[in-house]
């Protein structure tokens, strides 16, 4: 049987074990008694009230024997644990959806958890417990509909891993930190100033601006700086960098025969060397601040050059990397209107990105990422509190027949929810590449705050509502459908105690005309 979390795994069995429990302290007690002397109290009752009528002696009989008859019924199918029904561990599987991270998920189970389920917490899962049989049939009715449906959906890879992942991608290596501060300082302020002053409008800069955006500049791996003759190919550092060894071709402000320590290697060089340079080094740091990054770059843009996946990893850690890493001040300068005119910019565009949109942005990506990992798990502990509480459910309803359907409706309801989710995950990923269909515009900007954020933050609010609304429409929907269903069963119900006051009319005037003669 199948489940639909990680947690659910486990709370399935509890919820289970603890109406057992339940159903065996109501059980010794004698409160599982108590709806059987309430039949017989009422119909009593009913038949004192015709007292000396035989007919109404006859139909109270007629009733008690009908009503007896669904409370056993009930008893049998929804109270009484069987063990013909038993709910093996063994059985129990959950299959996570597969995402860019993981495309081919391990299958969970009580044994496996793969989680910390199991182990640090909801430890001790019983290996097997006994199900009454008709809450067996609903549980196994529910997870084939469910999976049966997900299944139909088309797949979907969780474009929102992408965000969630990459938003832990930083430099946390105070080293790396200060090697990109000199980067920033000594090849990327130069070049920037350089291209500022001469705007070169030439075939080659204009191809590569519209392969890889307008905004190429404006980020220290610049394909403009990289490629364009007199910028990175130009420039050096003005001091030896650490695990650069000494080339006497290239370091020629030094003596052969007293070489530096270490060496000064070109700016293209510095930033592109596969073993050594920035670039890998900053990929390196992604994978292990937000392990697999890289591959969850290549993932979401297969189709992309392996260069400009590289650039996009680096973009990220760039961008998440604490402000201590560089001057934003020179970017500052270098990138905006300067004088008056300028400040006056920059101070509109800061007040109303930290007052509005931006704020909002924020709060709905935090909602939003908390909401999917939250939502299973409430499901799940929801519905361990609806298996634990059947019992007194089925008591307190004197073994009524509708509320048998309608709980087990319920149980229904809140299991299909994850179906819902499922669909609303659908929706959410094909908003997504719908407003963003550039992959390279996805990858710089939908990770990034501050980019896009009315986009951004419409997106969340939609997909905020389809995870939560669509499981209140579906269980309002469900109660509508339940009231009537319980109304239906009365009413089919109705001719059994027709049957019965027929009965007893028919047994009382056959008494009357046996005392007649």
């Amino acid at each position: 049987m199948n489940v639909d979390s990680y947690l659910e795994l486990f709370t399935t069995l509890f919820g289970w074990l603890f109406y057992n429990i339940l159903w065996d302290v109501l059980t010794a007690t004698g409160i599982v008694f108590l709806p059987f002397l309430g039949i017989l109290i009422d119909h009593w009752r009913d038949a004192a009230g015709d007292a000396g009528s035989g007919a109404g002696v006859g139909m109270s009989l007629r009733r008690m024997e009908i009503e007896l008859f669904l409370a056993l019924l009930v008893v049998v199918l929804a109270g009484q644990p069987s063990a013909l029904m038993p709910l093996d561990a063994a059985t129990l599987s959950y299959t996570p959806p597969p995402t860019l991270a993981d495309p081919v998920p391990n299958v969970a189970t009580p044994g496996t958890p793969r989680s910390t389920f199991g182990t640090a917490g909801f430890a001790g899962p019983p290996a097997s417990v006994n199900l009454p049989v008709w809450w067996y049939t609903v549980l196994a009715m529910s997870s084939g509909l469910n999976h049966a449906v997900a299944a139909g959906l088309p797949s979907v890879a969780d474009l929102r891993t992408y965000e969630q992942r990459a938003r832990l991608a930083t430099l946390a290596d105070p080293r790396l930190r200060r090697e990109a501060g000199d980067f920033f300082s000594q090849c990327y302020v130069p070049a920037r100033s350089r291209y500022q002053a001469e705007r070169p409008d030439t075939p080659a800069v204009r191809a590569l601006l519209a392969t890889h955006g307008p905004d190429d500049p404006d980020w220290m791996g610049s394909h403009v700086y990289r490629t364009t003759p007199g910028y990175y190919a130009a420039l050096r550092p003005s001091r030896p960098v650490p695990g650069w060894t000494y080339d006497p071709v290239r370091d020629t402000e030094y003596s052969p025969g007293a070489p530096p320590p270490w060496g000064r290697p070109v700016c293209r060089q510095w930033w592109e060397d596969p073993s050594i340079g920035l670039r890998s080094k900053l990929v390196d740091q992604a994978d292990a601040t937000s392990a697999g990054f890289s591959g969850l770059v290549a993932a979401v843009a297969p189709g992309l050059a392996r260069e400009d996946q590289l650039d996009a990893v680096a973009r990220v850690v760039l961008d998440n990397a604490p402000p201590a890493w560089s001057n934003n001040a020179l970017v500052r300068g270098n990138t905006v209107t300067g004088g008056w005119l300028g400040t006056a910019e920059r101070w509109i565009k800061g007040g109303l990105a930290a007052g509005g949109i931006v704020a909002a942005s924020a709060l709905f990506s935090v909602t939003v990422t908390a909401l999917l990992q939250a939502l299973p798990m409430m499901q799940a502990v929801l519905l361990l509190g609806i298996y634990a509480l059947l019992p007194l459910v089925v008591v307190l309803s004197r073994y009524s027949l509708s509320m048998m359907v309608a709980a087990g409706m319920a149980v229904f309801t809140v299991r299909f929810w994850s179906v819902l989710w499922y669909l609303a995950l659908w929706v959410d990923q094909n908003l997504i590449r719908s407003m963003y269909p550039d992959v390279n515009v996805f990858l710089q900007v939908f990770a990034n705050p501050g980019e896009h954020d009315l986009k951004r933050m419409l997106l969340n609010m939609i997909t905020t509502s389809l995870y939560l609304g669509l499981p209140v429409l579906w269980s309002a929907m469900m109660a509508w459908v339940g009231m009537h269903i319980g109304r239906s069963i009365a009413t089919a119900a109705s001719p059994l105690a027709r049957g019965g006051d027929d009965a007893g009319r028919l047994g009382g005037g056959m008494g009357k005309a046996a005392l007649r003669r």
